[in-house]
Parts: C-alpha cells; sequence; structure tokens
C-alpha cells in the first residue's frame, strides 16, 4: 500500500519544478519544448520513487496539463509553433498517467505479496503449535499403554494370553510409527533452512538411536563427508527410509545407511537385506513416477513406501533431485535421495553397482 505519510517528500519539490518550468514555457516563446518535458519526467521519476495519493496525482497532473496546454494553445494561435505541436498536450498527459498505472500496480502486488508472506508465517506458527500439541497427545497415551502392556506381559503365563497381548503391542507400535509419520510430514514444510552436515555424524546418531529400536545389524557408510541440506528433513526422510527398513526386515538382518557423491551428485539412503522392491515399483521410483508409485505402494504386499515417499518426494524436489530405488549388496532394497551439488546434474538411472560398507558399533 502506498503511505501517505510519505507522499509529500517528493510532490513539493516537483510542484517548484513544475512552476518553474511552466514560468521558463511563458517567458521563452518558440522554447517551450524543453521546459515542458522537464517537468513531465520529474513527475514520472518522482512518482516511481515516492508514490503520491491518487487524488493528489490526479489534481497535479490536471493542472500541469491545463498551464502548459494553455501556454502551447496561445504559442500556437500566435503563430510562434505550430498547431501540432499542441498534440503533445494530450499525448504527455496520458504517457506520464500509464507510468503511474504501472507504478500503483506494483505497489498493489507487493502488498499482496507480504499478506501471502504474513499469512504463510501464521500457518507455519499454527503447525508448529499443532504437531507439538498433537505431539504430545499422542505420546503420552501411547507410552503409558505400552508400559501398562508390558507389565500385564511380563506377569501373563497363559500362552494364549500372552499371544493375543502381543497383537495389541504390535498395534500399539503400528499406531506410534503412523503418528510420527504424520508429525514429520507436519513439520517439514517448516525445516528448510539449510547447512553443513556431517553426514557420518548424523548417520551414527540416528543408527545409535534405531539400535536400541530394533534388533538388526546396523552398518553406516559415509564415502562423502559433509552435504549442504535441511539437517531435520534429512532426518526424517531417513527415518522413514529406516521405518520401512525395519518393518521388512527381522531380527539379525542388516539395515545400512549409505553416503557416496558421483558425478557431483550426492547420494543418501538407506539399503537391507529384505526381500526387496518388485521390479514394478523400482521402475516406477526411478522414473518419477509417485503417482504409480504410490498406488503400488498401497496394493502391493513388498510396497514398503506407503506415506513415506511423499515425504522423500517433497525433500528431494526442493532441492532439485531425484528418488532411487534399486538392489542393496545386501540382496534386499535400497532407496536413495540423489542430490545435486551446485552445477551439477542428477542421473536418472537407477543405483549403480553397490559400494562397500562397514560395520557400525
Amino acid at each position: 500500500m502506498i503511505d501517505v505519510e510519505k507522499a509529500p517528500r517528493l510532490f513539493v519539490p516537483w510542484l517548484v519544478l513544475a512552476t518553474v518550468c511552466s514560468v521558463l514555457m511563458w517567458l521563452s516563446p518558440g522554447e517551450e519544448t524543453i521546459p515542458y518535458h522537464v517537468a513531465w519526467i520529474g513527475v514520472a521519476l518522482a512518482y516511481g520513487f515516492d508514490p503520491w495519493p491518487s487524488g493528489r496525482t490526479l489534481a497535479a497532473i490536471a493542472t500541469y496539463t491545463l498551464v502548459t496546454g494553455g501556454i502551447l494553445v496561445v504559442r500556437a494561435a500566435g503563430g510562434v509553433i505550430g498547431w501540432e505541436e499542441t498534440a503533445e498536450i494530450p499525448l504527455m498527459a496520458i504517457l506520464v498517467l500509464l507510468s503511474v498505472w504501472h507504478v500503483r500496480r506494483r505497489e498493489f502486488a507487493w502488498a499482496e505479496l507480504q499478506k501471502m508472506a504474513d499469512r504463510d508465517r501464521m500457518h507455519a506458527e499454527q503447525r508448529e503449535r499443532l504437531s507439538r500439541l498433537t505431539s504430545h497427545e499422542m505420546r503420552t497415551p501411547l507410552t503409558i499403554a505400552t508400559g501398562y502392556l508390558d507389565l500385564l506381559l511380563d506377569g501373563e503365563s497363559d500362552g494364549d494370553r500372552r499371544e493375543d497381548l502381543l497383537v495389541v503391542r504390535d498395534e500399539l507400535g503400528r499406531l506410534s510409527r503412523a503418528g510420527e509419520r504424520l508429525l514429520r510430514m507436519m513439520r517439514l514444510p517448516d525445516e528448510q533452512r539449510r547447512e553443513e552436515v556431517d553426514l557420518r555424524e548424523l548417520f551414527e546418531q540416528v543408527a545409535s538411536r534405531w539400535s536400541t529400536v530394533a534388533d538388526r545389524r546396523w552398518m553406516v557408510d559415509s564415502g562423502t563427508a559433509t552435504c549442504f541440506v535441511s539437517a531435520e528433513r534429512l532426518r526424517a526422510c531417513l527415518d522413514t527410509l529406516i521405518e520401512n527398513a525395519v518393518r521388512h526386515t527381522s531380527d539379525g538382518d542388516a539395515i545400512r545407511l549409505t553416503a557416496f557423491e558421483r558425478a557431483g551428485t550426492v547420494h543418501i539412503g538407506v539399503a537391507d537385506s529384505g526381500p526387496g522392491f518388485s521390479p514394478e515399483l523400482a521402475k516406477a521410483i526411478n522414473d518419477q513416477d509417485f503417482r504409480t508409485a504410490q498406488q503400488l505402494s498401497q496394493t502391493s504386499a513388498s510396497g514398503r513406501t506407503g506415506l513415506g515417499l511423499g515425504l522423500l518426494h517433497e525433500m528431494v524436489a526442493a532441492s532439485a533431485g531425484k528418488v532411487l530405488a534399486g538392489r542393496s549388496a545386501e540382496g534386499g532394497a535400497i532407496v536413495l535421495m540423489a542430490l545435486p551439488q551446485a552445477g551439477a546434474s542428477v542421473p536418472a538411472s537407477a543405483p549403480g553397482a553397490p559400494v562397500p560398507h562397514s560395520a557400525y558399533g
């Protein structure tokens, strides 16, 4: 919006300029052209730097048009200039009015952008409050229920009842994981700050945290040291990939966190020794056909990706990267986020030969 309080800053100097130019036009018969155009140029410059209120602008343009137009008509009637020169009277006014219209359109567009930014900031704050509230409201009862269930399991000797309680515990775990995925998706739009991330350190932290949850052979293979990315987004996507890998592997199976650089592109992902992807799903992911991949993951028992595919796609799309899928060195699946470095392009093919890996812990 135009700030009315600032409007007089250049308006008064232009009024002085217009008055001087009008006087010079009257005192210089036959030399009216220069002062006439100088004042018009002045109004265009002044309004461009410091827009005036609409009423004041129209009044100024109309007044200057009448005053200078009258002088030009008098000169034409006296034979000092030709009548064709008077055509500039409406033409210059129209030209300046068009400039005023463009400036005002720019001002209103900027005001709309500011409103959109304010709305986005408000929505981000609302999402943050909602995610915190939801996290508390979901985790607390689930933790309490799981604790009581563990107590019942410890004191239960009947085989059938233990089996029923284990089913309930498994369902509580699924509910907890689903809640975690939803919370990650709620937070991802706000976690866009990029920084230089030490991949090995991040992998060690993630593997250590998950090793207390699932009995797997956790491995870290970081062939590249750092990557410039949002650490929170990357952690959320790794958690999602690991959750899928845990769900499709058994105790003692291998899960590997891997990162390597190839042709200027950093590949970050998770490999496992589970059943792997179906050929159709792997092809859909590598072709970036996420709608087909989402349908396959929902209808196939080995689809694996589910809601996590949306998380991955959102992150890599923000970094102009790709999601790649293939078969890992362990014989199962590998999902990679291919993130281009500055000036590099991302290959469209699936991951090539698996890179060497080292045991974690």
